[in-house]
Parts: structure tokens; C-alpha cells; sequence
């Protein structure tokens, strides 16, 4: 299975552009925080900082296309810094990465598997991942001879002549050679922009619009199980709209327990979470439920008491563990007393207290409570969703999977993120 990092990699080795390892010293001079390294672009997430020995590598940055690094606090005269890394010879990280994917949106446009899945490098077949590389390679090559083309060439008075035009040159030669060799990987193979579709004649159920399906021809002596034939699904021209809510495509295997984990971003506090997979986007038909567990990047905390003194707007609330609740921020209470639960700001806060305001004045002191205090602001959200062996058992070759947030108070359902959900089969009727 590819990744955008192996795609990535494959292509700056056909470009010549491995990474290779540096180290640098300088001493500031306490007049700015801005150090040219002499190195770019270069590898942002690799570099190591050190001032006077001491590791500040995450009180930095780096602009990693002109290799220039930025220190949060102005140094003093005299701090000696030294720093590593990694740098390239013509893209950073980014740069690159862009490429492979508007390379493997191109390569795969219009093309599905025999599932109909759209093909993402998670899915792209082997064969195809050196196909993809060489139009990567043509499209940074291009990217070098847009800057090339800028370059003039030199005359001297002394009769020296630099041709800088050469460079261009080179670069459109190699450019329309890689643009052969990716044209002839595909022709022989059948794969991306230069495939020769060879489509199979398949009959249609009138009764059902259905494909009636096609199994391997065998020896009139063989008398093992039929086997059918997955033949890539066309597209008969379909332009996908992708609604803001999706997120891509899940795959369980029948018969297999199946476990995926998804993530979301947004402020859901005070909201339950349901999973369910239906018939197709929109539906109100459930097909089967799934199990979900939802975690969060800020913790929730709960409350196990509430008091308010008679005649004041203050609440104070005790949570089980020390909270990290700081002076100012939002909370969501739920499940700890009707009049209480609601959104509020926090006033006060102590170890494993806080105080809110309200507006009711009547006393109150409970304990021994299971509510829950969350923390009321965008946050990351991830997701784990689950069926058993039996589950995937029943399930269609296509359904569609979707997460709701379901409000505590007023019920109300909206759907957070979605998409399609295959099931590769491994059971198959035979007509």
C-alpha cells in the first residue's frame, strides 16, 4: 500500500533531490532574531535547535523554502547556537507532497476499483505507484523550467559567454522524455490519462438494473468452485458532488470484525454522539448501528457536587480529579441538576473546584453526583468505529456511514461527517 510519504520519496529520488544532512554554528549578536542557515529549502519537522546547549527547538521556527530560522525570544550577544537538519536541493516537504497529490489526482481522475471506490494512494495498486512517480517528476521538472525560463543569457566584452538558456533547455528535454515514458507505462499497462479502455460487454437485469454477473471460464474437466470475475465498474461520465460533511471512504471485509477511526473538528459540547450506516446519503432508512467511541483533544471532568449559597448568582461546582479549567473559559454542564446544566463562563476556579454564575438565588448543596463539566470550545475530535464479524456478515457492497451530534436538551440531530462505506464480499451468488 502507498502512502504520500513513499510517492513523496520515489520522486525526489527520480529528481535527484534526496535529503541530506546538515550542521551549522553561529553566535548572535543580540540585535535581531532572524538567522540565515545557508541551507534551503529545508526539512522543518527534522530540525534540531540548540542555544548554549540547551534544546529550544520548539521556541523556533523555520521558513523552509528560504531557510531562514526565527527564534520566539530575542537572544543575547554572545549565545552560541547550533543547529541540524535536513535540507533538499529544489523542494520542501510541502512542495513536494502538493505535486504527488495533484499528480494522483490526475493519474486516477474518472477511474474507480472494482467496488467503485474512488483511488486514493491508500488503494493504488502497485503497478501503478511508479507510473505516478514519473508524472510527479514531469510536473516538478516543469516547475524548475518555469524559474529556468526567467534566466538570460551572458556576454561579456571579453568574449565570455555564459548560455543560461541551456539550463531551460535541458529541462524541456527531459520533461517531454519523462512525458513519453509515463505516456508508454500507461498504454502497455492500461493504467491513467493514456489507458486504452477495454470495456466488457455485460448484460443488464431489465427487472432490476442490475449487471448480471460474470465468472472465469473454466476446463470442462474442472469441477472446482465458479470464480467471478471483478471487473472495474464504469463511471458512465458521473461527476461527483462531495457534500462539506464528507471524509472519505471506509472498507470492512465480510465476515472480518472491522474497526476504523475518523476525525472532526468543532464545539459539540453538550451533544451525544450517534453512528449509523443507511442506505445511501440522506436516507432515513438505518441499515445497522455502529458502535462508536468518541474522544476529545480537551478532557471533560466530573462533577460530583454543587452548591449555591441563598440569595447568590454563585455556583460552585466540585469535580472527582484536578480540572484544567482556567479563569475565562467556557463550560458546558450537563447531567448535574436541572436549573444548573447550561453553558457558562468560568469566574473562579481552585484545585478541584470552580465557580459560575447564574442567575437563580435559591439555595442548593447536592453531592455524590455523576454530572459532567466539558470544556465549551472548538476542539479535535476523534472517532473509533466498530461492527463485528457478525455484523459485516449481512452487510451490502455499498452503504453509506454517518455521524451525528445529537443535542442533550433539544434532541435535535446533525449530521458531522459522512461518506461511503464498502464491504468487500467474499460470498457471491451464483446463477
Amino acid at each position: 500500500m502507498a502512502t504520500l510519504s513513499s510517492l513523496a520519496d520515489r520522486v525526489r529520488l527520480e529528481l535527484g533531490d534526496a535529503g541530506k544532512s546538515f550542521v551549522t554554528q553561529f553566535t548572535a549578536d543580540g540585535t535581531t532574531n532572524r538567522f540565515r542557515l545557508h541551507y534551503a529549502p529545508l526539512d522543518g519537522a527534522s530540525l534540531v535547535v540548540t542555544k548554549n546547549n540547551v534544546n529550544i527547538s520548539n521556541a523556533c521556527s523555520v521558513e523552509e523554502s528560504t531557510g531562514v530560522l526565527v527564534v520566539d525570544v530575542l537572544p543575547a550577544d554572545g549565545d552560541d547556537f547550533a543547529v541540524s537538519g535536513t535540507y533538499f536541493r529544489y523542494f520542501t516537504g510541502t512542495e513536494i507532497n502538493q505535486i504527488v497529490l495533484d499528480a494522483l489526482a490526475q493519474h486516477t481522475a474518472k477511474h474507480t476499483d472494482s467496488l467503485g471506490r474512488t483511488i486514493t494512494a491508500e488503494n493504488l495498486p502497485g503497478i501503478e505507484e511508479y507510473p505516478v512517480a514519473i508524472y510527479a517528476t514531469t510536473l516538478a521538472l516543469y516547475t524548475l523550467a518555469t524559474d529556468a525560463s526567467f534566466d538570460i543569457d551572458i556576454q561579456a566584452p571579453d568574449g565570455v559567454s555564459i548560455p543560461r538558456s541551456e539550463r531551460y533547455r535541458q529541462l524541456m528535454e527531459m520533461i517531454q522524455t519523462r512525458q513519453a515514458q509515463y505516456k508508454d507505462l500507461c498504454v502497455q499497462l492500461g493504467i491513467g490519462m493514456y489507458s486504452i479502455d477495454v470495456f466488457t460487454l455485460r448484460r443488464i437485469s431489465k427487472m432490476t438494473n442490475r449487471y448480471v454477473p460474470i465468472y472465469k471460464p473454466q476446463e470442462v474437466d474442472d469441477r472446482s468452485f465458479p470464480q467471478r470475475a471483478h471487473v472495474t465498474l464504469p463511471t458512465y461520465g458521473d461527476v461527483h458532488v462531495k457534500f462539506p460533511t464528507e471524509n472519505g471512504d471506509l472498507t470492512a471485509y465480510q465476515n472480518r470484525d472491522y474497526s476504523g477511526t475518523v476525525t472532526f473538528v468543532g464545539n459539540y459540547a453538550g451533544k451525544a454522539f450517534k453512528a449509523e450506516l443507511v442506505t445511501q446519503r440522506g436516507s432515513l432508512q438505518t441499515v445497522m448501528p455502529l458502535t462508536l467511541a468518541v474522544t476529545s483533544s480537551k478532557k471533560s471532568w466530573v462533577v460530583t457536587g454543587v452548591s449555591r449559597t441563598s440569595g447568590s448568582t454563585t455556583i460552585t461546582l466540585t469535580t472527582s480529579a484536578t480540572h484544567d479549567f482556567i479563569v475565562g473559559d467556557n463550560v458546558f454542564l450537563s447531567d448535574v441538576t436541572s436549573g444548573v446544566n447550561g453553558l457558562y463562563t468560568v469566574a473562579t476556579k481552585s484545585t478541584n473546584s470552580f465557580t459560575v454564575t447564574g442567575t437563580v438565588t435559591t439555595a442548593l448543596s447536592l453531592t455524590g453526583l455523576k454530572g459532567l463539566a466539558e470544556h465549551s470550545t472548538s476542539q479535535t475530535y476523534t472517532a473509533n468505529l466498530s461492527l463485528t464479524e457478525d455484523q459485516t456478515l449481512g452487510l451490502a457492497q455499498r452503504t453509506w456511514w454517518q455521524i451525528e451530534s445529537v443535542d442533550d436538551i433539544t434532541l435535535d440531530k446533525n449530521v458531522i461527517i459522512e461518506g461511503n462505506f464498502f464491504t468487500v464480499r467474499i460470498s457471491e451468488a451464483i446463477l
